[in-house]
């Protein structure tokens, strides 16, 4: 996916690699399963988080699942200490 992306951004005349990435996450319903279930009060959904990293053309750079009582600021923090050790290896 990394080499795809790099080439659809050079076919756009930008760098192969994202200088910025856009983090967004979205609360999802999901099955019965009462351990992968978690409540995500502000938005009253029972289920899990999608948290997705995209570039400025929206082609998915990162993504986390978790339950979706997990806030977005710890889910954030961990999803960049990722980022950072795939870019820095």
């Amino acid at each position: 996916m990394d080499r795809l992306r790099g080439r659809v951004r050079v076919g756009r005349d930008q760098n192969m690699e994202p200088s910025i990435g856009i983090i967004d996450s979205q609360s999802v319903k999901w099955g019965n399963n009462r351990s992968l279930n978690g409540i995500d009060g502000n938005k009253k959904v029972k289920g899990i988080k999608r948290h997705m990293v995209v570039d400025k053309n929206g082609f998915l750079i990162a993504v986390m699942v978790t339950i979706a009582n997990v806030h977005d600021g710890k889910a954030a923090y961990l999803l960049m200490w990722v980022l950072k050790e795939l870019c820095s290896g």
